[in-house]
C-alpha cells in the first residue's frame, strides 16, 4: 500500500504594495500642483515689471527656494503618509514594519517624481506651442526688424563711429556704400570682443573714414573712433555681465532642485512612517482636534 504525503505551499507574497504606493504618488503630485500654482500667483502679486516696485530679484528667488520647499514636504509627507496608512502590516516585527513603511514612502516619492516631471514636460509643451502660436507673427516682425537694423554692440557702435557731424552734406558719402561700409567697421569692431585692443592700422583707417564721411576735423574724428571703441567694450562687458548672472542662476536653480528633491524624499520616508504607526495604533488622522476622513 502506498502513502502519499502531501504538503501546502504558502503563497508568494510580495514585500511591496503597489496600490499604496501609487495612491501616494497621485495625491503628493496633485497636492503640488495646487501648491505650486498658488504659490506662482502669490510670486505675480508680489513682482512688478515697473522699476522700483514689487520685491527685488533676490527676494524672488528667496521665496521661491522657501516655497519649492515648502511645497516638496507637504505634499510628499501627506502622499507618504497616505501609503503608509493603507498599506497592510504583514511582517510582526516592529523594527521590519517600520522599514517597509519607509521604503513604501521612498517609492511614493520616486514615483512622484516621474509623475510630475511627465505632467511639466507635458504642461510645459502644451505651453510652449499656445505661445508660439499667439506670438508668431510678432516673433517674425521682430525678427525681421532686428535683422533689417542689425541690432548689436558692434552695429551700435559703428552707427556712433559713422554718426554725421556738422560739417558733413547730403553728398558726402554714397547711400549704396553705406551698408558695406557699416559691415567693415563691424567686422573690425568685432576684433575688439576677441584681441580687446583695435591695431594703429586700424585705427587710423577708422578715423581717416570718420573724417571723410561724417565731415570732421581729425583730431574729433581720432576722438570719436576712442569713444566708440569704449563704447564697445562697455556694451561687451554688460553682455558678458548678463551671462554670468544667467550662468549662475542656473547652476543656484540646479542645486536648488536636488536638495528641495531630497528635502521631499525625506518627507516621503517620515510620512510613510508615522502613517504605519497610526496604522498600527489604530490612530485617527485628525486636523484641529477633528478626524480628517
Amino acid at each position: 500500500m502506498t502513502t502519499l504525503t502531501t504538503s501546502s505551499i504558502a503563497p508568494r507574497v510580495s514585500s511591496v504594495d503597489w496600490a499604496p504606493v501609487f495612491a501616494g504618488a497621485i495625491g503628493a503630485a496633485a497636492l503640488s500642483l495646487v501648491f505650486i500654482a498658488f504659490g506662482a500667483a502669490i510670486g505675480l502679486t508680489l513682482t512688478s515689471p515697473w522699476p522700483g516696485s514689487g520685491i527685488s530679484l533676490v527676494a524672488t528667488g528667496i521665496f521661491v527656494m522657501y516655497w519649492t520647499a515648502l511645497v516638496q514636504i507637504l505634499s510628499f509627507a501627506m502622499g507618504g503618509y497616505i501609503a503608509g496608512r493603507l498599506r497592510p502590516a504583514t511582517h510582526p516585527s516592529d523594527d521590519e514594519r517600520q522599514f517597509r513603511d519607509g521604503a513604501h514612502g521612498f517609492l511614493v516619492w520616486s514615483v512622484g517624481i516621474i509623475m510630475m516631471a511627465l505632467v511639466t514636460a507635458f504642461g510645459g509643451g502644451v505651453a510652449a506651442r499656445s505661445a508660439s502660436t499667439v506670438v508668431a507673427g510678432a516673433a517674425t516682425g521682430a525678427g525681421a526688424a532686428a535683422s533689417q537694423s542689425g541690432i548689436g554692440p558692434s552695429n551700435y557702435a559703428a552707427d556712433l563711429l559713422l554718426r554725421r557731424g556738422a560739417g558733413a552734406t547730403s553728398g558726402d558719402s554714397d547711400p549704396a556704400s553705406d551698408a558695406a561700409v557699416r559691415q567693415e567697421v563691424g567686422r573690425l569692431f568685432a576684433s575688439v570682443a576677441t584681441n580687446r585692443e583695435l591695431t594703429v592700422r586700424d585705427r587710423d583707417y577708422l578715423a581717416a573714414l570718420v573724417e571723410r564721411r561724417a565731415g570732421l576735423p581729425p583730431a574729433e574724428a581720432r576722438q570719436r573712433v576712442t569713444e566708440a571703441v569704449n563704447e564697445l567694450r562697455t556694451l561687451e562687458a554688460r553682455a558678458r555681465e548678463q551671462a554670468e548672472r544667467a550662468r549662475k542662476a542656473t547652476v543656484l536653480t540646479g542645486f536648488t532642485a536636488a536638495a528641495t528633491f531630497l528635502i521631499g524624499l525625506a518627507a516621503a520616508c517620515a510620512g510613510a512612517t508615522f502613517g504605519g504607526r497610526h496604522r498600527d495604533e489604530k490612530t485617527a488622522f485628525t486636523v484641529l482636534g477633528k478626524p480628517f476622513w
